[in-house]
């Protein structure tokens, strides 16, 4: 019938714009998953920017503050896509973050971590009203990996190597 011709958006055999959408959309996360880093291994700490401050605007003495910026620190990270675990172990301490299937976070403590591109982002969320509450960046440039941390006062940046994994962390 001619009524229903004219809701006809596409000739027979090609496809519909609901499926084109949906084509879209694959390409779009797979080209978005393409850029993805992989994180994982064993990193160590070769220089920061800021850092005692930014260790102070979070509340930590000046002293302590400055002994742990200069501290070289070694990272070991696990990036499991199968499991969509984000796995940061640092000495004894070790933090999981399960990325969901909309590639966002939510953390116990209210952040909320996700991929922009080739970048592993965390926020706070908006329940999150701490004022010590923290925006990270994870990014490679130039071989290394390069964290940004950002509160309200402060941005500080660090910079990691990668080491062989068998390094232990310390």
């Amino acid at each position: 019938r001619m009524a229903d011709q004219d809701h006809e958006t596409s000739a027979p055999g090609e496809p519909r714009p609901v499926e084109q959408m949906e084509e879209v959309k694959r390409e779009t996360k797979s080209a978005v998953e393409s850029k993805r880093v992989d994180f994982s291994g064993v990193w160590r700490s070769v220089g920061s920017e800021n850092l005692t401050a930014f260790l102070v605007s979070e509340g930590l003495d000046e002293k302590l503050a400055k002994a742990a910026a200069d501290r070289q620190v070694t990272q070991e990270i696990t990036y499991s896509e199968k499991q969509n675990t984000f796995t940061v172990k640092t000495g004894s301490h070790s933090k999981t973050y399960q990325i969901g299937g909309s590639d966002q976070l939510h953390e116990v403590f209210g952040n909320m971590m996700y991929w922009d591109g080739d970048k592993l982002m965390s926020r706070p969320t908006q329940l999150n009203t701490s004022p010590g509450a923290v925006e990270t960046c994870r990014r490679m440039e130039n071989e290394q990996m390069v964290l940004t941390m950002k509160n309200g006062k402060e941005l500080a940046v660090r910079y990691f190597r990668r080491v062989p994994s068998a390094v232990a962390p310390t």
